[in-house]
């Protein structure tokens, strides 16, 4: 008799007594102290991360330069594991203080302003000129930029990851086309490349939320979803636009100034 009780009480509906009607919301109060506590430590990590890692990078580099054979020929092995070790630190460094950047970003987001995208574009194509030397590219943009509204260090930071992802996928001797457009009240602010484009089974992860790239699928790149989240932070989004004839074709928008 006893376990058909329980089974009859189980049919009818009875819950559990560990999911009663006694268990609350979190209050608000607690949201805003989890809220404050997320920021807290994305601030930290932001500002930590790059403090905490340039010395022992430094490190690296000048004891890889210390031990360099200024003799040793460019093809020589120990000259290719020198530069190696050279470049992979000089990409760490830019990768943790970008990514130090987005963090502090998105704990304290920075209020729009006007920007002269002319003056950006400038700033950028300097900041390059010897990848893009390096790269024997030819830049083609318009003769003037509009006005938008933004935040220019993370403007800086798009334009660099968009021109040196073009420099590296853009072929040999790679072209490379600036430029923007006014649609719908936002401005679309453009490049496209010579190379050969991204398969079009892949367009569908190239801006992978940043949020996401702990998952263990995710895809290994930094650069788009660091594009992205900096755009979204500024009121626009970001893209991917085939053209007609082979190369890939990069867009984010902003808001007219």
């Amino acid at each position: 008799m006893k376990s058909g009780t329980i089974k009859t009480a189980a049919r009818a509906g009875h819950p559990p007594a560990e999911s009663g009607s006694t268990a609350t919301a979190p209050s608000l109060a607690a949201l805003e102290r989890d809220n404050a506590r997320l920021r807290g430590d994305l601030r930290t990590i932001g500002r930590r991360l790059v403090h905490d890692l340039r010395n022992p990078l430094n490190c690296i580099s000048t004891a890889n330069e210390a031990l360099r054979d200024p003799s040793a020929a460019p093809d020589s092995i120990a000259e290719r594991l020198a530069q190696s070790v050279s470049g992979s630190v000089g990409e760490a460094m830019t990768l943790v203080e970008r990514l130090s950047v987005v963090l502090i970003a998105t704990a304290n987001p920075k209020a729009a302003e006007k920007v002269e995208m002319t003056e950006i574009v400038a700033d950028t194509l300097r900041r390059l000129d010897e990848p893009i030397m390096k790269a024997g590219a030819t830049v083609l943009q318009p003769p003037e930029w509009p006005s938008l509204r933004g935040v220019p260090a993370w403007l800086n930071i798009i334009w660099d990851h968009l021109v040196l992802n073009a420099l590296q996928h853009g072929g040999p001797a790679p072209r490379l086309e600036l430029g923007w457009t006014l649609i719908d009240g936002e401005h679309r602010c453009w490049l496209r490349d010579s190379g050969p484009g991204v398969p079009e089974q892949k367009r569908a992860r190239l801006f992978f939320p940043l949020e996401q790239l702990h998952e263990l699928s995710a895809p290994r790149g930094y650069g788009l979803p660091i594009i992205q989240r900096l755009v979204q932070l500024q009121g626009g989004r970001c893209g991917y636009q085939p053209g007609t004839a082979p190369g890939a074709g990069f867009f984010f928008t902003l808001p007219a100034a």
